[in-house]
């Protein structure tokens, strides 16, 4: 068995988002992917959570320098609600402008950084490396979800911040290792 740490290009380089979700965990004495948690983690910075009044929104409200409120509808499920807050988290922590008040180009740059600090901030890299991928079977976007407590649609999203395409699994042969993109019928 070897770790996921041997299947990663060479060439990967930490970017500006990964380095704050780092700066974030570094505060937490988080060792696996299951211990990361996001309430805590807005508690740490003063952001409270509260229940959006509308069904089918969810929205962040600051209230100074990394604090605010962040609204998310009841009854959503954990993984989905785990994700929203992670989005909204970001926004409160990188950005002091509000979105209602920014062009359309803005808007779409902060949420780019916000959809990507959330996947460096509930996959960080150091976590990934862990991952055991084994000779006689891939480590398929499924488990990694499980793993990580997110959804597969996550798990693709952090994994094209590595691959240069799609990955649907990472697997190893006596050849070597990589990832997998599953052909369409």
């Amino acid at each position: 068995m070897v770790k996921l740490a041997n299947v990663l290009p060479y060439q990967y380089s930490y970017n500006m988002m990964e380095e704050r979700a780092n700066n974030v965990l570094n505060k937490f004495n988080y060792k696996y992917p299951d211990q990361i948690d996001i309430q805590e983690i807005c508690a740490y910075y003063k952001i409270k959570i509260k229940p959006s009044p509308e069904q089918n929104l969810t929205y962040s409200v600051c209230t100074g320098f990394r604090k605010g409120f962040i609204y998310i509808p009841k009854g959503t499920n954990y993984i989905k609600y785990k994700e929203l807050l992670g989005e909204e988290f970001a926004h409160l922590y990188l950005h002091t402008i509000s979105q209602m008040q920014t062009t359309k180009e803005i808007h779409a740059h902060q949420e780019r950084q916000a959809k990507n600090f959330s996947a460096y901030l509930f996959m960080p890299m150091n976590m990934l490396q862990e991952v055991v991928v084994s000779y006689d079977q891939p480590v398929d976007i499924t488990s990694m979800a499980n793993e990580f407590l997110v959804s597969e649609e996550f798990v693709y999203y952090r994994l094209s911040l590595i691959f240069p395409e799609k990955a649907d699994a990472v697997a190893r042969s006596k050849g070597g290792f990589g990832y997998i993109k599953w052909l369409e019928k």
